[in-house]
């Protein structure tokens, strides 16, 4: 990769694999941090006129957001942020537990109640409820079994049996968007996933965190993340009876004032989990010590037959309790070889999710006259590579491709973070300076330091025949003008996203008429090893393309660049590697 002279940046070389506990929670810092809370004279006299003790009404099966622990305490993302804010406005906020959620909803909405701290504003909830401003974002995934037939989307379950859950709003915002859903209603979370785990419905629209945590702790080991949900992530904020709105100011400033570490504080304590080494050695030894024994008494008891017969008889039973422990270990061995299959096969389903849709691709490629074709190959260990297409309007389509550093858990979990940033940031800004800087400024908070993405953002106007980009320290694209096969090499060059909090970039802009491409690609292709043990580099790469398209039209490049590749490289690939190549067609 291509950096400033200021900085040089390690990638990790191997990462230790993991058991994926794949819980994506998407913690968003709503604004920005202040040192000191208090309250003007106003704010106070507006405080002392409500009561200093609210009732709060709670889902209790909403974990790791809301849920009643065995202790029948409430606990969880939700709660942390309601003690926050009693906290500093010196009130009790108590909750009356064992209320199912439509019992909360109904309650509130006769003033039985005061406040819920964890939900999501809609137009029926507008009624009888004023909003704060949003504390967390939660995207919503599809659950299906793993041998259910391919689901892309949503659209995939007309007709079919889909589990959702009574009152939430990702249930209301789906019966009205999607009428021809057969929808079968559950109480809970957990019922909803069980329906499906039993054959009952045939997929569940819910939280990715929420199911995820519940699939781990029940073991629900014939549930799969199928796909995104095409809803916008639920934004979850506190609601006041409607009486209760000039309160709602109030809070706000509250939430304002929660900072960087205390959301951060949060998101470790209910998402990040620690993770078990795949080797565990200390298991290992046990079980050489155990086989030394083993040979050891094999021989005792070959020199000893004729002579002691009652040590013979004892060196048996020996051998036999240490034959039942070998095989116990052996069992538990198996089994967690398949957990850690199944662990980083979810995971490897989950990454392949946030690839754009088929369809949504050539709808894309039809408007624009275009010809899209692209290529991604997972590493032996987890990655975090990810494209995406849209389409701004009907002269203008945008194109981003991201490759966060390292492997693994960290990888997998940055990118969902990311991915979770680019649904709430339209990816259809025509600056792509611009786009980089906002989608920085809001990564870097989220990121531990030494992590960071790198990224390709690109505009072509069709109307203009212009390319115009910015890169953060990607690889070079490559552009290749009508009718030539020697590429112009673009400048990938910038700091990359999430590293430094206020980093700028640089638009670029080259023609780009009709009949002209761009192949885009990961570091994988020029930074992984050919199994004559040297890297392919840019050089390389550059004449293996026009080697490609001496033999093959444009349209073919990616199938004859991607079998080259596959042939050329050392396998298993060290990293992920993606290549896409877009090409504006003559007619």
């Amino acid at each position: 990769m291509l950096l400033s002279t200021k900085f040089i940046l390690i990638k990790f070389n191997h990462m230790s694999r993991h058991i994926l506990l794949l819980m994506i929670v998407c913690i968003s810092v709503v604004a920005h941090a202040q040192e000191t809370f208090f309250l003007s004279d106003d704010e106070q006299q507006l405080l002392s006129e409500y009561p200093d003790t609210m009732l709060r009404g709670a889902d209790s099966a909403w974990p790791p957001f809301e849920f009643r622990q065995k202790d029948g305490v409430y606990a969880g993302i939700c709660q942390d942020y309601t003690d926050i804010v009693a906290k500093r406005l010196s009130l009790e906020i108590k909750l009356i537990p064992d209320l199912v959620w439509d019992d909360v909803l109904n309650k509130i909405m006769n003033k039985d109640l005061d406040v819920i701290t964890c939900l999501a504003q809609t137009q029926e909830r507008d009624a009888y409820l004023s909003f704060t401003a949003p504390f967390t974002s939660i995207p919503q995934v599809i659950f299906t079994q793993p041998d259910y037939p391919y689901v892309g989307g949503l659209k995939d379950l007309n007709n079919k049996r889909v589990a959702m859950t009574k009152g939430y709003a990702v249930t209301d915002i789906l019966k009205r968007q999607y009428p021809k859903l057969d929808v079968v209603m559950a109480d809970n979370p957990f019922d909803a996933l069980k329906l499906v785990s039993t054959g009952q419905a045939d997929a569940f629209v819910g939280t990715l965190a929420v199911g995820i945590y519940l699939i781990r702790k029940y073991n629900l080991a014939n549930l799969k993340v199928a796909a995104p949900a095409e809803v916008p992530a639920l934004e979850m904020r506190f609601g006041f009876r409607k009486d209760w709105e000039s309160l709602v100011p109030l809070i706000d400033k509250v939430l304002a004032s929660i900072t960087t570490e205390e959301h951060t504080a949060i998101q470790q304590r209910w998402i990040n989990v620690e993770y078990d080494p795949l080797v565990d050695y200390s298991l290992l030894w046990k079980v050489g010590s155990t086989l030394s024994v083993l040979l050891i008494l094999a021989v005792l008891w070959i020199s000893q037959v004729q002579r002691q017969k009652r040590a013979l008889q004892e060196s048996e039973s020996k051998l036999i309790t240490q034959r039942n422990a070998l095989q116990k270990l052996t069992e538990v061995l198996e089994a967690y070889g398949e957990r850690v299959g199944r662990e980083l096969d979810m995971a490897r389903e989950t990454q392949r999710v946030l690839l754009p849709d088929l369809d949504k691709v050539k709808t894309i490629s039809d408007i624009h006259v275009l010809h899209i074709d692209s290529r991604f190959e997972p590493s032996s260990e987890l990655g975090g590579d990810f494209w995406k297409l849209d389409s701004i309007d009907e002269n203008r389509v945008a194109v981003l491709m991201v490759d966060f550093v390292g492997h693994g858990i960290n990888a997998a979990l940055n990118t969902f973070r990311l991915h979770a940033l680019l649904e709430s940031e339209a990816t259809t800004n025509t600056e792509p300076a611009v786009f980089l800087e906002n989608l920085n400024n809001r990564l870097s908070p989220l990121l531990p330091s030494g992590q960071y993405a790198t990224m390709f953002y690109g505009v072509i106007d069709r109307n203009l025949d212009i390319l115009t980009y910015a890169g953060a320290a990607t690889p070079n694209p490559l552009i290749f003008m009508p009718g030539e096969d020697e590429p112009l090499i673009g400048i990938g060059e910038g700091l990359p996203i999430g590293m430094f909090d206020g980093s700028t970039y640089e638009d670029r802009e080259i023609p780009f008429p009709k009949g002209s491409s761009i192949l885009l690609y990961s570091d994988a292709v020029t930074e992984g090893k050919t199994k004559s043990g040297v890297r392919l580099e840019e050089k390389g790469l550059v004449e293996l393309t026009k080697t490609c398209l001496q033999s093959c039209p444009r349209e073919n490049l990616i199938e004859l660049l991607a079998k080259e590749l596959d042939e050329l490289l050392e396998q298993p690939l060290a990293d992920d590697l993606t290549i896409i190549h877009i090409n504006r067609l003559l007619s």
